[in-house]
């Protein structure tokens, strides 16, 4: 089922977002403290200048500060879905397309596309353009593309950023996040359904 808006896939990811930015911000230091200077620039993660971009196309009106303020959660999700749009997630595996989107919420969207071509680098698919990497991930087991990029995710923000004294007081943040993050995509393990077939096959000992 190809990843939506509302699909339960996206809530749970919309949900993972607010976890670690569900709260409001006036931090003068923020880069997006530009974005309305003074007072709350972001609200459950979505700055005030994101607000007034997309809020017209997503028909959320007034566009005011206001209304920028009583965001809700569902409404946050939709916000995000245009990043998911941007990086080209609908046209790569799910898991995937969503990593390019955690990705790029946090990083960009260049930044992004490059893990992806890192990953599948690492996969021995180097590829040049981003159109080819999007074509070479379709080629590709998903659970394998998906560890290789969380990989360079991790890596990029947890070792590289994060051994930066600049952003150090970052690292273990970081690294929760995208640990949180890798465990909604982790599924059930194989464990788990065995554990069942035991519990099963016992059942049926016990009763012939």
């Amino acid at each position: 089922m190809a990843v939506t808006a509302s699909s339960p896939v996206w809530n749970k990811y919309t949900q993972h977002v607010l976890r670690w930015e569900g709260k409001t911000s006036a931090d003068p230091r923020d880069t997006a403290a530009s974005c309305f200077p003074g007072g709350i620039h972001t609200n459950k993660g979505i700055t005030f200048c994101t607000f007034k971009q997309l809020a017209p196309k997503l028909g959320i009106t007034p566009v005011t500060h206001a209304r920028f303020l009583k965001l809700t959660d569902q409404e946050v999700g939709r916000f995000i879905f245009e990043f998911y749009k941007t990086v080209r997630g609908p046209e790569l595996p799910d898991s995937v397309g969503i990593a390019l989107t955690e990705a790029a919420w946090g990083s960009g969207q260049s930044r992004a596309f490059k893990h992806l071509r890192d990953s599948l680098k690492d996969l021995g698919r180097p590829v040049i353009s981003n159109s080819q990497a999007i074509e070479a991930a379709k080629q590709i087991p998903e659970k394998r593309l998906f560890d290789a990029y969380f990989k360079q995710r991790y890596d990029y923000l947890v070792n590289t950023l994060g051994g930066n004294p600049k952003y150090s007081m970052f690292k273990r943040g970081w690294a929760n996040r995208q640990n949180a993050f890798k465990a909604i995509f982790t599924g059930v393990p194989i464990l788990l359904p065995l554990f069942f077939l035991g519990i099963l096959v016992a059942g049926i000992a016990k009763n012939s």
